[in-house]
């Protein structure tokens, strides 16, 4: 018996955590491309992100982006 589209019903704060957890693009872009639901949600944050690497210590730097929050949206 074949079915159709069958939605995801995983909450996608988890999806979000397990997506967190994988380092290599490609693997991102994989788990991405496996359903229609992950496709959806995690496309734009695996094609459209900003990587920052900084010192916790850099107060300077993440208090810019708590302040402007437009910046700190899809940021690795």
């Amino acid at each position: 018996m074949h079915r159709s589209h069958v939605p995801l019903t995983l909450p996608f704060e988890l999806i979000d955590l397990v997506a967190d957890l994988i380092d290599g693009h490609s693997d991102l872009l994989s788990l991405a491309l496996t359903c229609r639901s992950l496709n959806k949600h995690l496309i734009p944050s695996v094609l459209d992100y900003h990587e920052i690497r900084a010192p916790f210590e850099a107060r300077s730097l993440w208090n810019h982006l708590v302040k402007d929050t437009r910046l700190a949206r899809r940021v690795r």
